[in-house]
């Protein structure tokens, strides 16, 4: 693949990347939110949660790589 190529792929991704980060950020939101959270399990509502974090970690640092990508590919 040539270089303009590579960068809109790239491009692409970290747009994806980032809304998909947005929304696991917001969806953890939500669920920090809900009123009367304390009739909900803790235990479970704590597993929803860390589990939300994870995935978003784990995408932030699919996007940390394309943007290394990105970073060199351009010098």
């Amino acid at each position: 693949m040539n270089e303009p190529t590579l960068m809109g792929k790239w491009d692409a991704e970290e747009r994806m990347l980032m809304l998909q980060i947005q929304t696991y950020e917001a969806c953890t939101l939500a669920v920090l939110g809900i009123d009367r959270i304390s009739a909900l399990h803790k235990l479970t509502v704590e597993d929803i949660v860390s589990n939300l974090h994870r995935i978003t970690l784990d995408l932030q640092t699919e996007l940390l790589h394309v943007r290394l990508e990105k970073a060199y590919a351009v010098h």
